[in-house]
């Protein structure tokens, strides 16, 4: 989640290595803070840095909001292109901090990049603290941005996943998927409506980074287990892994997933022929096709995803993008006001979900009545209330856990993947070397630093 809007905002470049610390540029101290506080009624300008469109809309809403709080401050979002804007700050991060924003989005799958060294970004902990805010998030989000027991991001959602199908399909061949509690089971039924051109699952999930490496990493933290273990280190290979890729390399086998894999507008045709009639995924891969594939509105219904493993929970959790304020921000106080108003409140957070159909990770929001309200989305899905289903996923949804090597990983993968889908490989096979490959990498990652 890896989180994608689009094609060009989905594309995260996963395989570049990190081979260098930043440089030590010091913590703000109270004074930098009070500074930018006493400044504020000068007409000071805050400048936030998204990549994703849905993001910037959001925060425009906010930005009305907080101007009624602030009248005097000017608030700039720029959105940029994913890849770019973390090119571009992880320069800047590292020659003196001089063009940086005062607020960025940062995806979760980026945020290991910056994680080495002196991290380019103020602590949240103690804002937290005084605002009595430290536990009204989802625990398991948070995690994503906390590195030694610092909380560096405030997560925009849940994230929480469910197997989304066309009803009107299934239903025309009888098949009711809400009775249908295992992937077994599922697969077995949607058998029925496979063919040559026809398949239930895309291969890919339009992330460009592989569908294979997206939906393994998806699947395993459904089966309890993820890439990365509590303590940081490796943890795909394992049985919980084993399950995941087997399941899938089944479906290819079956016809059930589709081999080829295509991106852009291509990507979405394939949903508007009928060739794929199923998916899986959170709440913003909803946005995706209701606003890539507008005319099959009222045809789609979602359900928990069926279930695996005897670890198995009926979802997963993809993706994430954490809003931070830049260590080099001269306004950080007010950064930590917009923050706050932003992703800390539950009217907000009904907002965002009502404006861009992400379910808050908010805890102290889930119950609000404007997350049961209709929407573009919802209609989409026949008037089915998605705010309840997210918010029963939310409460059983997988931790995933973070490291610095996570970008690594993609390089492991890639190294192996064309072996495993020529078959000169077997799933268990795969992931021993993968996760070989991985550990050597790691070590040779660390010594050059």
């Amino acid at each position: 989640m890896r989180k994608k809007w689009s094609s060009t905002a989905a594309a995260i470049s996963l395989t570049i290595a990190l081979t260098a610390c930043t440089p030590n540029v010091g913590e703000s101290t109270s004074g930098d803070n009070k500074n930018a506080a006493q400044t504020n009624a000068d007409g000071k300008k805050l400048t936030l840095w998204v990549f994703a469109e849905p993001h910037k809309r959001f925060f425009e809403a906010v930005k009305e909001d907080f101007k009624k709080k602030q009248p005097d401050v000017t608030v700039e979002i720029n959105l940029m292109e994913g890849t770019a804007l973390v090119d571009k700050y992880s320069v800047i991060s590292k020659s003196g901090g001089e063009g940086a924003p005062d607020l960025i989005d940062i995806e979760q799958g980026q945020f290991p990049k910056f994680i080495r060294g002196d991290i380019p970004f103020m602590p949240l902990n103690d804002y937290l603290k005084k605002d009595n805010l430290t536990e009204v998030m989802s625990k398991g989000r948070q995690a994503l941005y906390t590195i030694n027991d610092k909380q560096y991001g405030i997560e925009h959602a849940a994230t929480a996943s469910a197997l989304y199908y066309r009803k009107d399909l299934f239903d025309k061949a009888g098949i009711n998927v809400a009775e249908l509690k295992t992937w077994d089971q599922f697969t077995e039924q949607a058998k029925k409506l496979v063919s040559d051109k026809h398949f239930i699952f895309p291969g890919n999930s339009t992330t460009k980074t592989g569908g294979d490496q997206t939906y393994f990493e998806l699947f395993i933290k459904q089966e309890g287990g993820d890439i990365v273990t509590k303590d940081g280190q490796p943890g795909f290979n394992t049985p919980e892994g084993q399950t995941a890729l087997k399941r899938m390399y089944a479906w290819k086998k079956d016809g059930i997933m589709d081999k080829n894999y295509y991106d852009g507008p291509a990507y979405w045709d394939q949903f508007k022929k009928g060739n794929y009639i199923a998916a899986f995924g959170p709440d913003w891969w909803v946005n995706l096709l209701a606003d890539n594939a507008p005319e099959l509105e009222g045809k789609w219904a979602a359900v928990p995803m069926p279930l695996g493993g005897p670890k198995s929970v009926p979802t997963t959790v993809w993706g994430g993008t954490g809003l931070m304020i830049s260590k080099f921000s001269k306004n950080k106080e007010l950064a930590w006001e917009f923050m706050r108003l932003a992703q800390l409140t539950p009217e907000n957070s009904v907002k965002r979900f009502q404006i861009v159909n992400l379910f808050p990770a908010l805890l102290t929001s889930v119950k609000e009545k404007g997350l049961h309200e209709q929407s573009k989305y919802t209609k989409y899905f026949g008037g089915q209330d998605l705010g309840d289903l997210y918010g029963k996923l939310v409460a059983v949804a997988p931790n995933q856990n973070q490291a610095w090597w996570r970008t690594l990983f993609t390089d492991a993968w890639d190294k192996y993947r064309f072996e495993l889908e020529g078959g000169k490989l077997t799933p268990e096979q795969f992931l021993q070397k993968v996760d070989d490959e991985l550990k050597q990498s790691i070590k040779k990652n660390e010594a050059a630093s």
